[in-house]
């Protein structure tokens, strides 16, 4: 066994390669902020080919050590699985990222940068990134069609997943792959990153649960800026919006008219509401709620009616708050 003090160090401009691919991050629970080591999969720290090197915290590289027991072995093919996924993953994120940052005028694609990182995912075969740089240009032919060749090779579940959700098909994600990747982020309490498979898969209620549940968390540990950017994350994903849709949805089963107005009141479908309160013209009026009443008469445009009414709703708040406080 080689002595720790005998190991030959990786090369700095090496080990700074690996670090990067990986975002600092370990492969395997991808747990961002964890101290990080480089580990030599096949154990020779001697052999420092980067196919050999990957990115694990402390916490997985002890499991690489553990031989049966009640722990789990984490064996050399695990691991390479784990790290060629997780930078598949990195590379992929930086490439959206860096397309979507550029900001050319009118808001238009750079057409000769587009082209020019199209030229370079393809001549290094990188199906993934190609699939993604064409989503975000727009070209969805092309997209589904690297999708399909980079779904021809060996892909983690997770990439399923996230190619699947970029073509609106999550009915094409096969159940084994779904309960795999959710079943892994719930074993490792990972609830915020399964939050997002949930989203991708179509799961929105519980999508925002587990959300909740990973802000919460993060708020326990006194992770005040990872809470305030799945929040931030959460309120623009637009699942709030299909919460609505789901109280829509069931407010239309119960048949209670007036939840179905006030989801899509925040939802902001005018059309929809418009059309929903003059269907139910007869039973507004015969209800005699005043509330029922300002919203249909605003719907026909009867400007003088609805005047009428919000001066007896405000004459009928001001009565009330005068109860309210009358002590004598």
């Amino acid at each position: 066994m080689t002595n720790k003090k005998d190991r030959p160090a990786i090369p700095t401009a090496l080990a700074a390669r690996v670090l990067f691919h990986a975002d600092r991050t370990c492969c395997v629970c991808r747990v961002r902020g964890k101290p990080v080591q480089i580990h030599h999969i096949d154990e020779n720290p001697a052999n420092t080919d980067i196919k050999n090197l990957s990115v694990l915290c402390f916490d997985c590289h002890r499991e690489t050590q553990l031989h049966g027991g009640f722990d789990r072995k984490l064996n050399p093919h695990q691991v390479v699985l784990y790290r060629d996924d997780w930078n598949r993953l990195v590379a992929r994120k930086r490439a959206s990222e860096e397309l979507s940052s550029r900001n050319p005028p009118e808001d238009a694609i750079d057409v000769e940068y587009a082209t020019s990182l199209a030229e370079i995912y393809r001549e290094n075969k990188n199906y993934e990134l190609l699939a993604t740089h064409y989503h975000i240009v727009g070209n969805e032919e092309l997209r589904d069609k690297y999708i399909e060749l980079a779904l021809d090779g060996t892909v983690g579940d997770e990439t399923v997943i996230y190619f699947r959700s970029l073509q609106g098909r999550p009915d094409l994600i096969p159940k084994d792959v779904a309960d795999r990747e959710l079943n892994r982020r719930a074993k490792e309490r990972d609830w915020l990153q399964r939050a997002r498979t949930l989203e991708h898969l179509g799961r929105h209620r519980e999508a925002v649960k587990d959300y909740l549940k990973g802000v919460e968390h993060a708020l326990g540990k006194e992770r005040t800026f990872t809470a305030a950017y799945y929040l931030k994350e959460l309120c623009e994903s637009g699942l709030i919006d299909e919460l609505f849709v789901l109280a829509l949805k069931q407010a239309e089963e119960d048949k209670d008219l007036w939840w179905q107005i006030r989801a899509l009141q925040e939802l902001g479908w005018e059309s929809e509401l418009d059309d929903l309160l003059r269907q139910n013209e007869k039973n507004i009026r015969a209800s005699g709620d005043l509330s029922l009443l300002s919203l249909l008469a605003q719907s026909l445009g009867e400007d003088q009616t609805w005047l009428s009414i919000e001066k007896e709703i405000a004459r009928q708040e001001s009565a009330s708050y005068g109860n309210d406080t009358n002590t004598d």
